[in-house]
C-alpha cells in the first residue's frame, strides 16, 4: 500500500487511539483546514508550517514564485482530502475542498505559463472531486458545472484520462438523476477517450449499469465483462481520483448490474465479496456504506432477512458519524421492504429501533 493510500487507515487508527469519534475528527479537520486556508490566502505562515507551506504562502502573495514543489504540495493536499473523506464523509470535507479549489484556480489565473499544464491538470482533478462531493450530498445543480469545468481543464492540460474521468463522472451524475440514456452515452464516450486501464474500466462498467437499467441484459453483461478484461490487462497511470478502483470495486459493479437484472442472490454475494475485499481505509467509508445498503436490498429480495439486517446495521453504524442523506433514504426503503415481506421477523423489529429519522427536516 502506497503512502497516500494508507492515509485513511492511519487516520482511523489515530482516531481510535485518542478516543475520538468520527464527528470529533471531522470538526478538528474543518477547524485546522479553515485556519490553514485563511493564513495562505493572506500570505502568512502558521505555527509549525513546513518549508513547502512557506513556499505556497509566497506563491499566493506573488504567483511568479510558484514552483513545482508548491504544485506537488497542492496535489498531496487534494489526495489527503480524498482519503479523509473516506473516514469522515462528504459533507465534512466539502468546505475545505471548495477552498482548496479556489486557491488552485487563483494560482492558475496568475501563475507563469511554465506551470500552466500541471495546474490545469490539478484544477481538473480538484473540480472533479468537488463535483463528486456535491453529488454525494445531493447538490446536483452545483455538481454539473464542476464536472464540465473538470472536462475543460483536462482537455486543456492534454490529459485524456482526466477528461475521460470528468465525462465518466458526468455519467455518474446522470445516473443519480435517473437519466440513464445520458449515463450510457457519456460513459461510452469516456471509455473511448481513456488511455489508462482503470479509467477505461470505470467508464465501461458504468455503461453496463446504464444498459442494465435500460433493460439491455446482454449489452450490460458484455460491458462489465469488457471492463473486467480491461482491468486485468496492463495498468497505466490512472488519475489519483481512482485510487479506490480495482478488482474489488469492479466485483461490486457486477453485483449492481446483476441486481438491476433481478438476479438478487448472486448480486448480494458479489456486493458483499467486493466490500470485504476493499482496503480497510475505504471499507468503512460513507460511499461504501451505500453499497452495503444495495447488498442488503438484494438479500431482502432474495429472501434472506437475517443477512439483510446485518448489512443495514453495518451501514447505519458508519452513517451515524459520516452522514449520507441519500443512503439513509435508501436504508428506509429497504426497511419498508423488510416490514412488508417479514412483518413478524424479530430481526426486523430490532432494526426499527436503530433506524434514524429520515423524514425531511429531521
Amino acid at each position: 500500500m502506497s503512502e497516500k493510500k494508507c492515509i485513511g487507515v492511519q487516520l482511523r487508527a489515530a482516531r481510535k487511539a485518542h478516543g475520538l469519534t468520527v464527528a470529533d475528527l471531522a470538526e478538528r479537520f474543518r477547524e485546522v483546514a479553515s485556519d490553514r486556508v485563511r493564513l495562505l490566502r493572506r500570505g502568512r505562515r502558521g505555527p509549525g508550517t513546513s518549508e513547502e507551506g512557506e513556499r505556497l504562502a509566497l506563491a499566493v502573495r506573488n504567483p511568479a514564485r510558484l514552483d513545482g514543489i508548491v504544485i506537488d504540495g497542492l496535489a498531496v493536499t487534494l489526495a489527503n482530502q480524498r482519503r479523509v473523506e473516506d473516514v469522515i464523509g462528504s459533507q465534512a470535507v466539502l468546505g475545505t475542498a471548495q477552498a482548496h479549489l479556489a486557491l488552485v484556480m487563483r494560482l492558475l489565473r496568475e501563475a507563469p505559463d511554465a506551470h500552466a499544464a500541471r495546474l490545469l491538470a490539478l484544477a481538473s482533478e480538484a473540480s472533479q472531486f468537488n463535483g463528486w462531493l456535491n453529488t454525494a450530498v445531493d447538490a446536483h445543480a452545483a455538481a454539473a458545472p464542476l464536472y464540465d469545468q473538470a472536462l475543460r481543464f483536462g482537455l486543456q492540460a492534454g490529459d485524456k484520462d482526466l477528461a475521460a474521468t470528468a465525462l465518466s463522472m458526468r455519467g455518474h451524475l446522470a445516473w443519480a438523476s435517473g437519466e440513464y440514456r445520458d449515463m450510457a452515452s457519456l460513459s461510452e464516450t469516456a471509455a473511448g477517450m481513456a488511455t489508462a486501464a482503470g479509467t477505461r474500466a470505470v467508464a465501461t462498467q458504468q455503461r453496463g449499469r446504464a444498459l442494465a437499467l435500460l433493460g439491455d441484459r446482454q449489452g450490460a453483461l458484455r460491458a462489465v465483462g469488457r471492463a473486467e478484461d480491461v482491468l486485468a490487462g496492463q495498468r497505466g497511470t490512472d488519475p489519483d481520483g481512482l485510487y479506490f478502483y480495482g478488482s474489488a470495486m469492479l466485483t461490486m459493479q457486477r453485483g449492481l448490474i446483476l441486481g438491476y437484472l433481478e438476479e438478487h442472490a448472486t448480486a448480494a454475494d458479489l456486493l458483499t465479496d467486493g466490500i470485504q475485499a476493499m482496503p480497510e481505509g475505504t471499507r468503512e467509508s460513507e460511499w461504501v456504506a451505500w453499497y452495503r445498503v444495495k447488498a442488503a436490498a438484494a438479500r431482502a429480495l432474495a429472501g434472506d432477512p437475517e443477512h439483510t439486517v446485518a448489512e443495514l446495521r453495518a451501514a447505519i453504524e458508519i452513517l451515524a458519524t459520516t452522514g449520507g442523506t441519500k443512503t439513509l433514504r435508501d436504508i428506509a426503503h429497504v426497511h419498508r421492504i423488510l416490514k412488508t415481506r417479514y412483518p413478524k421477523h424479530p430481526a426486523v423489529a430490532e432494526l426499527t429501533v436503530l433506524l434514524p429519522d429520515t423524514r425531511p427536516g429531521s
